[in-house]
């Protein structure tokens, strides 16, 4: 009786199965409680046997390979997927690092709440990150990078440990963006605020009888949700620009590890 699965299929399906652990362990929505433990897997499983199936993925005679060649091979697909899925959480860790500097100033940091799901996060946070994942679906950002993925078992072949470095270069060439579009996104709430601040300041030297910690609070509330409210549109605009300045930077990582 022919076997289901060959021993070279198994080998590949191990492989495949190491980079897209990696990668989805940063991936928005799945790397989160929102999707069970066991739909992430048999998300996996399947999406593997899917590769193995339809893409052209480099075999090799398994009998030239040792146990310890096969490890360095699992180790490499790790740091590969675990590469290419730093560019996805980064554009997650900009949505959250500008909400919590909006937060900060507005001073809602101490109104934390514990979420199963993002863990200790402020308002604010919570609610850039939900943005964030609207704009990446509805945008069809994700399919973007599930379709690089799986052309990077293409140009990144299974049993190939020559790597180009250039593309982990190229990677952590652009984790400054993080703290730089987190700042220019926040920064047209952090002037009005500290606008805001100043012209408590003032008061309380002008009128020291108002007590301003009273009234400085709540007014800073007020004018950082109503300052949301009125720049949704442009908050909105500069974030699909983000994630499509990401998508970019994705893409071209891809090939960097393959040229």
């Amino acid at each position: 009786m022919q076997p289901l699965i060959t021993v070279s299929d198994a080998i590949s399906i191990g492989l495949i199965f190491s980079r897209l652990v990696a990668f989805f362990s940063a991936f928005p929505v799945i790397n989160s409680n929102f999707v069970p433990l066991n739909v992430r897997i048999m998300l996996v499983i399947a999406l593997s046997f899917f590769i193995l199936k339809y893409v052209p993925v480099q075999t090799i005679n398994v009998n030239n390979l040792s146990v310890s060649w096969i490890l360095l091979l699992v180790l490499k697909e790790l740091i590969v997927g675990f590469a290419l899925g730093i560019l996805t959480q980064t554009i997650i860790a900009i949505f959250s690092y500008a909400a919590e500097i909006i937060s900060y100033f507005m001073g809602l940091t101490i109104a934390n709440v514990f979420d199963p799901t993002f863990g200790q996060v402020s308002v604010i946070d919570r609610f850039f990150i939900l943005l964030f994942y609207l704009l990446f679906f509805v945008s069809g950002s994700y399919l973007v990078f599930l379709a690089g993925l799986i052309k990077s078992f293409e140009i990144i072949p299974l049993y190939n440990l020559d790597i180009n470095f250039g593309g982990f270069v190229f990677i952590l060439s652009k984790v400054y963006l993080l703290f730089l579009l987190a700042l220019k996104m926040a920064f047209p709430l952090i002037v009005i605020l500290l606008m805001v601040n100043v012209a408590l300041a003032l008061i309380n030297r002008l009128i020291p009888q108002i007590n301003v910690f009273i009234v400085g609070l709540p007014l800073q509330i007020f004018v950082g949700l109503l300052s949301l409210a009125l720049g949704s549109a442009a908050i909105l605009f500069f974030a699909n620009s983000v994630v499509r300045k990401f998508v970019e930077y994705y893409l071209f990582s891809i090939k960097a590890f393959g040229t």
